[in-house]
């Protein structure tokens, strides 16, 4: 009984840890609302005015997506993050993620993922699989001269 109790004990000291660890005190910085239609706008007119994300754009492309996200980066053993909106465009190649400052009207960061074409293998040469029933290739053997009387 009382390494049961020892258990639960444990158990609430831990999800009272972390459930502390989420709530937002008054010291920190507010999480940024939500983006506003003329945000969102102003966010993707900044980010299909940016010469590197225009090299992405030579065919068609669609936007996807414009919300807030956490950008993080480290200089001089410093890590720095910061909470930006981030318009989500895509290509028939890749897809991008730009980072925009909508204060300095500026793209702070672009990332982005190439899409790839799954390769399919052949049944036959899957392992496991039976290969094709075909009759094997006869090829003739040259015998050596001189070693048959």
């Amino acid at each position: 009984m009382t390494e049961r109790l020892f258990v639960t004990g444990v158990i609430i000291l831990i999800f009272a840890t972390l459930l502390s660890g989420c709530m937002e005190t008054e010291d920190g910085p507010a999480a940024p609302p939500e983006l506003s239609e003329d945000e969102k706008a102003e966010a993707v007119r900044i980010a299909l005015e940016n010469t590197t994300v225009r090299e992405y754009l030579s065919g068609e492309y669609e936007i996807r997506d414009v919300y807030y996200d956490t950008l993080t980066g480290a200089s001089g053993g410093v890590e720095r993050s910061e909470r930006l909106p981030v318009v989500s465009i895509d290509t028939k190649d890749v897809r991008l993620w730009v980072f925009v400052d909508l204060e300095k009207e500026a793209v702070v960061a672009v990332t982005k993922s190439y899409k790839r074409t799954p390769v399919i293998v052949p049944p036959a040469t899957q392992p496991g699989s039976t290969p094709p029933v075909a009759e094997a290739p006869t090829v003739p053997v040259p015998t050596p001269t001189g070693t048959h009387p």
